[in-house]
């Protein structure tokens, strides 16, 4: 028989346990008796028709099932969280909103993205933190940011559930200490040393 619905008490114990470590961990953390958690994990393992748990030493461990139900779990709750942490947090004071910001942009280009993208007089506390496009992508994977300014596009195809949009375009000047050759651009750069505010990939990409 087809599922159509679960029990998220269930799957919330089932999640804790996978996150202490142990029923007793978990019973701990819930302030509620081991058995009462043994008992909400069965009824989870009989409803999913399969063994959430095996037996390695004296602990468990999560089954193939578990390991499956886990990952999908482990997003479902930790997004419940930041949305409980957005509201708390609206209720007490202005909209918390994290901005990654790539090491490579223009501090001046970052400046004039937001003041237009927040409207006048809106309650929006901005926190902007600064590193490579790599750490952010994971940063922002992981829910520790809401969004990032890059200079480089994410591969939807590699960063699930990530995608990019283009807001703009700025240009780029060239400036050599001895005449460059004859030669149409980029061509004329092959024979100098370049620096370049970004991974070679990325240029490598949008040329």
């Amino acid at each position: 028989m087809r599922m159509s619905h679960i029990n998220f008490n269930h799957l919330y114990y089932f999640w804790q346990v996978c996150k202490e470590g142990s029923v007793v961990g978990a019973a701990e953390a819930l302030f509620l008796t081991p058995q009462t958690i043994t008992g909400q994990i069965k009824a989870l393992e009989e409803r999913l028709d399969g063994k959430l748990f095996k037996r390695q030493g004296r602990g468990l461990v999560p089954s193939e099932l578990g390991q499956l139900v886990f990952r999908y779990a482990d997003k479902m709750f930790m997004l419940s969280q930041e949305m409980l942490d957005i509201v708390n947090y609206r209720k007490e004071s202005n909209l918390l909103f994290d901005v990654g910001v790539a090491d490579a942009l223009s501090k001046r280009l970052v400046s004039q993205v937001l003041e237009t993208a927040v409207v006048e007089n809106e309650q929006i506390h901005l926190r902007c933190f600064e590193s490579t496009h790599e750490m952010l992508l994971e940063q922002l994977s992981q829910h520790k940011l809401d969004m990032i300014l890059s200079d480089c596009p994410v591969d939807s195809s590699q960063q699930e559930g990530l995608f990019s949009l283009k807001l703009g375009e700025c240009g780029i000047s060239f400036f050599c200490r001895q005449p460059v050759p004859d030669l149409p651009f980029p061509a004329c750069l092959q024979q100098r040393k370049l620096l370049i505010p970004a991974a070679v990939q990325c240029w490598a990409q949008t040329a």
